[in-house]
């Protein structure tokens, strides 16, 4: 039951408008009294006030909020878009200003019910997301299309893959700069192998994985791809050519073998894209705005800031429904540390389901999940903590971005329902370990070791030595629990029979399409349509007002020294990270815990 209010104000609740104009009435009536009074200054200073009051909010609030009928929302899709809004003052100086997903997709969310809106602007330039994020803007620019809303994307950028056509894929009319080329190169995923390297510096890297499919390990121990590895991305990429090729032939109306055949075409010009009816024209961001604008007014538009306050002020008034949103973004590590980037902290994502659960005004929790995983403690943390917010009555349902796997996957599996885009990367439930050793490389600069020790065992996780077989055969028992643990967990979570959860198990990854054949997903879709489901499952009415509520971070000086500590070495590390293939905002997390070892719940970075 949830706790009664000493003072319910739910049915006096008031919009703004109407909580201005009482509270200046109230202030023009005193004024009036004092004037009668003979109170001259009190009555001029009462009015004054009022007038203040009145011209603040128009000033402030009000006019900055306004739109013109007709308006058009301009938008610029570039770079690269986080989830959600930088933590640290440190990250949101290094975000450039950059637009969330999370605001991305308030804005076109409004625009499908917008009556003051005539219609979109997209400019699509060389994003810097996955797949599921593409998708998800996709359909998002889909249903403002699908609400009679004119959407026109313009292909700014040199290039565009098929990552970036599958967003503008989404508007109603596509407009490429003369300049521009179309990279249809399919659909690809692979990465380095440094074993050679390693030996070549010095480097031994001792690995072991759970199971064949587990290839998180394989960059640092092997020089090529092994067979399992290659099955599973073979699958994958082929899974996301098809997805995609349906999505371009339904939106351009082409034959589905052609889409799929155009997909893989390589390199072809504006004009060619033109002939083979991949865009509708070509012209420049200029002229777009003049069909919208052609007295050069400029007053149509509006961008994406002015058009989120748009709508803030236009919020209906009264208590809603609450939906806790709970993020859980980068690698999982155990603890909080200063780390640069975008890291999950099993700690602290524990804590924000803990307030989750204990605040009678919240009726649901939606996770929205993009993590390749991590730290094997750190997801326990977070799957326990989902548990417990279930038995407070708390529905859970999780949201899968661009990548949900092993650790990542491991902390949604226990939710009431999951929700992944068909690209989504997820499963990889294995285990993976990784140590490296120095020795020849200390040797080869002439620096010798030497440890006092109670057991020959001691010195077993020093970097001056490899580890024995009998070491890692102990550790491969260890794994194997480890493992079970996990494989026993997807059962229990997705309701599967011990020997159904081994079959998909394996370390194998999986699109989010073949996970929901699979039963490891229950639905397929964005954030929107785990809100939907996270309504149903508390029990929300269609009509009823519903606000999603983000749950709070570090409070202030928690915030304020961990953007000190990630200052340091942040640049280096994301350049490391970007030489391997990984996100720029996750490789200090990622780095860190390859450079640390030991056993992780990691999918393939690639």
């Amino acid at each position: 039951m949830r706790t009664k209010k000493l003072l319910n104000l739910d049915a006096v609740r008031l919009s703004r408008e109407a909580r201005l104009a009482l509270l200046t009435a109230l202030l023009v009536a005193s004024a009036a009294i004092c004037f009668a009074a003979g109170a001259n200054e009190t009555g001029v200073a009462l009015a004054a006030v009022a007038i203040a009051i009145v011209a603040t909010f128009y000033l402030l609030v009000a006019r900055p909020a306004m739109i013109p009928d007709g308006a058009v929302l301009t938008i610029r899709i570039t770079d690269d878009i986080r989830e959600d809004g930088a933590r640290t003052p440190i990250e949101q100086l290094r975000s450039r200003g950059q637009p969330t997903l999370n605001q991305l997709r308030r804005a076109l969310e409004g625009s499908a019910r917008d009556d003051k809106l005539a219609g979109v602007i997209v400019e699509v330039s060389a994003p810097g997301i996955g797949l599921g994020t593409a998708r998800e803007l996709h359909d998002l620019l889909r249903a403002t299309v699908a609400a009679k809303k004119r959407v026109v994307a313009i292909v700014a950028g040199d290039g565009m893959t098929p990552r970036d056509y599958l967003i503008a894929c989404g508007a109603g009319e596509i407009v490429a700069n003369p300049d521009t080329s179309l990279m249809m190169l399919g659909a690809a995923a692979g990465g380095f192998f440094l074993r050679d390297a390693l030996a070549h510096a010095g480097v031994q890297a001792q690995t072991l994985q759970w199971k064949e499919y587990k290839g998180a390990a394989e960059m640092f121990s092997r020089d090529s791809m092994s067979p399992e590895l290659r099955e599973s991305l073979n699958a994958i990429v082929n899974d996301w050519k098809k997805t995609i090729a349906a999505s371009v032939a339904v939106a351009r109306g082409i034959d589905p073998a052609g889409a799929h055949e155009l997909l893989g075409r390589g390199f072809i010009s504006a004009r060619t894209a033109l002939n083979e009816k991949l865009i509708d024209r070509v012209g420049h961001l200029e002229d777009v705005r003049a069909e919208f604008d052609p007295e050069g007014q400029g007053r149509p538009f509006v961008n994406l800031a002015r058009y989120l306050r748009h709508l803030w002020y236009r919020r209906p008034p009264g208590r809603k429904a609450q939906i806790a949103l709970i993020h859980g973004l980068g690698p999982v590590i155990a603890g909080d540390g200063g780390l640069a980037g975008e890291f999950l902290s099993g700690e602290r994502v524990a804590e924000e389901f803990r307030k989750a659960a204990a605040d009678d005004d919240i009726r649901a929790i939606v996770f929205r999940i993009n993590s390749p995983g991590g730290s094997a403690v750190g997801s326990d943390l977070v799957w326990r903590a989902v548990g417990e917010a279930r038995r407070r009555g708390k529905p859970v349902v999780a949201s899968m971005g661009d990548v949900a796997a092993s650790g990542g996957y491991y902390v949604a599996m226990g939710a009431d329902a999951i929700v992944a885009e068909p690209e989504t990367l997820t499963g990889s439930i294995g285990v993976v370990y990784a140590k490296f050793s120095l020795q020849a490389l200390l040797r080869r600069m002439g620096v010798a070791t030497e440890f006092v020790k109670t057991d020959e065992i001691g010195d077993a996780l020093s970097v001056a030595r490899p580890m024995s077989d009998t070491e890692l055969a102990q550790l491969n028992d260890v794994m194997g629990e480890l493992y079970g643990n996990f494989t026993n967990k997807v059962a229990e979570g997705r309701k599967l029979e011990i020997a159904k959860a081994e079959e998909v198990a394996k370390g194998r990854v999986w699109t989010g399409g073949a996970a929901k054949e699979r039963g490891l997903v229950d639905e397929l879709g964005g954030l929107s349509a785990a809100v939907a489901i996270a309504r149903q499952k508390a029990s929300i009415g269609e009509d009823e007002p519903c606000e999603l509520v983000r749950m709070p971070g570090p409070g202030l000086l928690a915030t304020i020294s961990l953007s000190l500590a990630r200052a340091d070495g942040a640049t280096l590390s994301d350049m490391a990270g970007q030489a391997l293939g990984m996100r720029r905002e996750w490789a200090p997390a990622m780095l860190k815990l390859v450079a640390r070892g030991g056993m992780m719940l990691l999918c393939p970075l690639f």
